[in-house]
């Protein structure tokens, strides 16, 4: 048998309902999702007042430096403008338009494939329209987007369409076979190094949208680009690219943004999980959503393109169309707001390519007719690529996302001086609360409306030696850990207090009657993102609001199981009533999960700039002199860790404690068994209440 007390696979399969509720008891299986929901519509409403109450071009022009503002911070900072080293590496001639295959440089050694279509012999003056791709198979080389920018070129149009990173010739995880990825094309590559971004304090997005840029930055060293007349077009991711970039270039002059549009309260009610570049930390705290996005773009001409039977909610795009009404009648531009409405699904299909033609055609070319969509064989995808591998990995060795943002955690990583005595360790501890405060958002520790926190009590009388409290991920009713756990703290003569924080045990998200794909604490994770509140922090708030209404004892110790354990040593920094932690089976650092990709723990303890804040190393240490136990600590992986490379990770709390001449209070106890857990917990609460 598998020596852990429980394995990540063993909780996900078996901790939704463990026991069945009694007649009568509440059921919690929607509290969470109720709660987000709510939450959701609360900051909705105000954000929808607020923006109504906008009425002068000054107001408007305040929002624009405000979701600017709120941009640049909620995508991270760009790195500085360095040379394009812009390589033309072919020319492909298909008679009424060519396609030129190009290679540049958005960030240092960091490729960018791209075509760029254009009228056969371009005269100056050319207008033009870039393209960022949605996660079409295949990148620029989709068929949808060829058709869209060779529809384009054959009205006289330029269009500048280029791989986003993690598709195409961009994959930053290349598996073993041509255009295969460790991850998945898109929205796997996407999931892994979005998440990873949140450590460093940056947005995926943030790498798109200077893709994006650099795009801009191309165009205008082309001799025949008209820069005064250049659009951005996009589809599904591309869209939500273009919808958050827009408004941030002046150099843009019109958009037309397809299958994209909706709001975030609408895409959450529809239940859509979302890339994480399309899931910026705080944008409903901030009050900026979809409408916020393209007021701010206002009252240049936009066009909304929008299909009856995709999965992004047509009604959402309805309503935000129906707000910029508003806005552009406000401004006195009615006529610059366009919507393009087709019966179909999710893509653009040929009705909204040739919508977005006429719409560009029109406000950028002073042209009411266009050229029709010819009914035709595209040539070989093949033919387009700018690679002899088919890879910049491969025939460029060209950088991935990871050397930036770990060379960002790198330059951002926290450095505390070591304290030398009691007096400074106050002051260490002091500013890393502060810090964890920041980072978890955990506000003031009060239960929340809306919030009901389960708990079990096994009281052991008048005689108990001490009190308990147990969090674990797969929750205090799972068998394994009332077994190996909950009967050894009774054992050792102590009281205990199981509590489900939100979202685990009794409150782990179960809706039968939903069919969904996706991993419910992940979707919740990431609206928490959108609200300016990670899970992670929710779930301290519970603990911390939870254990002094249930006992009436001065201090408590916490243990904690998997991210339980994470949660009970964040508790433990916070609260100085708490008496001691056992940690069991928790990571030990942040800065591992950001290193590999093939990190399995949750993404909702990826705080938000963790990384620039504090290590996991520093949360233990603040528990001196306290009483810390370290059981089975994982790696970033989740795989069991030997005890001397643990310690070796948590090196600054070893040194805390020695400072602080509590060496003995801190053990790390690795490979043990289940049994053998037991024993530890109930050797070592009854050694620490002697």
């Amino acid at each position: 048998m598998n020596k852990e007390l429980i394995t990540r696979r063993e909780a996900v399969a078996l901790a939704a309902a463990m026991v069945p509720a009694a007649s009568g008891q509440r059921q919690f299986g929607s509290m969470l999702w109720d709660y987000i929901r709510e939450y959701t519509r609360l900051l909705d409403e105000r954000r929808a007042r607020r923006l109504a109450s906008l009425e002068s071009e000054d107001d408007f022009l305040a929002l624009r430096d405000t979701v600017r503002g709120a941009l640049k911070e909620m995508w991270g900072p760009f790195p500085e403008r360095t040379p394009l080293n812009a390589k033309h590496v072919g020319t492909v001639e298909f008679g009424d338009h060519i396609v030129e295959r190009l290679v540049y440089e958005s960030r240092p050694s960091f490729h960018v494939t791209a075509n760029l279509y254009r009228p056969p012999a371009p005269d100056e003056g050319l207008p033009a329209v870039i393209f960022p791709c949605g996660h079409g198979e295949g990148g620029k080389t989709a068929e949808t987007y060829r058709r869209f920018a060779t529809l384009m070129a054959r009205n006289g149009f330029a269009v500048l369409i280029w791989d986003p990173l993690g598709q195409g010739e961009r994959l930053q995880f290349p598996g073993p076979e041509q255009g295969t990825s460790e991850f998945r094309q898109g929205t796997g590559e996407h999931r892994i190094l979005g998440d990873r971004c949140y450590l460093a304090g940056e947005n995926l997005m943030q790498y798109r949208v200077w893709d994006a840029t650099r795009a801009l930055d191309y165009l205008e060293v082309r001799p025949e680009i008209d820069t005064a007349r250049i659009g951005i077009a996009g589809q599904s991711g591309g869209g939500m690219a273009a919808l958050q970039f827009a408004c941030f270039d002046d150099r843009i002059q019109a958009a037309f943004i397809s299958c994209a549009v909706a709001s975030f309260r609408t895409k959450t009610e529809a239940l859509l999980i979302a890339d994480p570049e399309q899931v910026l930390f705080g944008t409903l705290r901030e009050g900026i959503d979809h409408p916020e996005l393209l007021a701010a773009f206002a009252p240049k001409p936009l066009a909304i393109g929008a299909a009856l039977r995709d999965y992004v909610p047509i009604d959402g795009a309805r309503r935000t169309h129906g707000e910029l009404q508003a806005v552009y009648r406000k401004l006195g531009r009615p006529g610059n707001l366009h919507w393009a409405e087709t019966d179909a699904g999710h893509g653009m299909n040929l009705e909204l390519r040739e919508a977005a033609a006429s719409f560009f055609c029109r406000e950028l070319a002073d042209c009411d007719e266009i050229s029709r969509e010819l009914d035709e064989a595209l040539p070989a995808a093949s033919e387009l690529l700018c690679t002899a591998s088919g890879q910049v990995s491969g025939s460029m060795q060209s950088r991935n996302v990871e050397d930036f943002y770990q060379r960002k955690a790198d330059l951002i990583a926290p450095r505390f001086e070591m304290p030398s005595g009691a007096s400074e360790f106050e002051v260490y501890r002091s500013v890393l609360a502060s810090r964890i405060r920041e980072v978890t958002r955990v506000g003031a520790f009060k239960s929340e409306f809306g919030v009901d926190v389960p708990t079990r009590f096994l009281d052991a009388g008048v005689y108990a030696k001490g009190a308990v409290f147990l969090v674990a991920e797969q929750g205090k009713d799972h068998p394994l850990v009332r077994r190996y756990c909950i009967d050894a703290v009774v054992a050792a003569n102590h009281s205990l207090y199981g509590v489900d924080v939100r979202g685990w045990g009794a409150t782990a998200p179960s809706l039968p009657s939903v069919d969904v794909s996706f991993d419910w604490d992940d979707f919740l994770a990431y609206r928490s993102l959108e609200l300016g509140r990670p899970l992670f922090g929710q779930r301290l708030k519970d603990l911390l609001a939870t254990a002094p209404t249930m006992t009436k004892r001065h201090e408590w110790m916490v243990v904690g199981i998997g991210i339980g354990g994470l949660l009970a040593a964040h508790a433990a920094a916070l609260d100085s009533r708490i008496a001691g932690v056992i940690s069991i089976q928790a990571p030990l650092s942040y800065r591992a999960m950001l290193d590999d990709p093939h990190s399995s723990h949750p993404v909702s303890c990826f705080l938000p700039g963790v990384t620039g804040a504090y290590e996991i190393e520093d949360v233990y240490a603040a528990a001196a002199p306290r009483p810390l136990l370290i059981i089975n600590p994982e790696d970033a992986r989740g795989a069991a860790m030997a005890s001397d490379a643990a310690k070796d990770m948590v090196g600054r709390a070893f040194e805390i404690y020695e400072v602080l001449e509590a060496a003995d209070s801190i053990r790390v106890e690795s490979g043990l068994g289940r049994a053998e857990i037991r024993t530890v917990i109930e050797e070592w609460l009854r050694s620490v209440a002697s």
